[in-house]
């Protein structure tokens, strides 16, 4: 994942810029009811990062970045959509996705390697076909 438009960063405090893996949600979200579809990227920042343990539940916590544009890449499948049982099991669940997406992202595959050169380097607007 890569927010914001600029495709490499300043060399300020900001993540905008900066590619990061992410454990992504896609779907209703049946936790809370939700009706409507919703696409959740989870960033997670790099082991050493000063923000990788700094949210309430001891994981990546950045800067919002509401109204900056997003670009996502998605390599691979880690679990189907679950309803949790309280905020304790479905903060686990996010935890283990989390340690599953950095395995599947710490392998050479061929296809995780270029979607990460595309991520780092796109517009996005090529696979859109803008």
């Amino acid at each position: 994942a890569r927010i914001g438009d600029r495709v490499e960063n300043d060399g300020d405090n900001s993540e905008l810029g900066k590619v990061h893996l992410a454990a992504i949600s896609i779907g209703y979200n049946p936790t809370y009811n939700n009706k409507e579809k919703t696409v959740e990227p989870h960033l997670i920042a790099g082991q050493g990062h000063p923000q990788r343990r700094a949210s309430s539940t001891g994981e990546t916590q950045f800067q919002d970045f509401y109204d900056e544009a997003i670009i996502l890449s998605v390599v691979g499948y880690l679990r189907p959509e679950l309803p949790f049982e309280g905020l304790e099991k479905l903060t686990a669940a996010i935890k283990k996705d989390i340690a599953d997406a950095e395995e599947l992202a710490g392998k050479s595959d061929p296809n995780v390697l270029s979607e990460r050169e595309w991520v780092q380097h796109s517009s996005g607007k090529e696979r859109l076909g803008e």
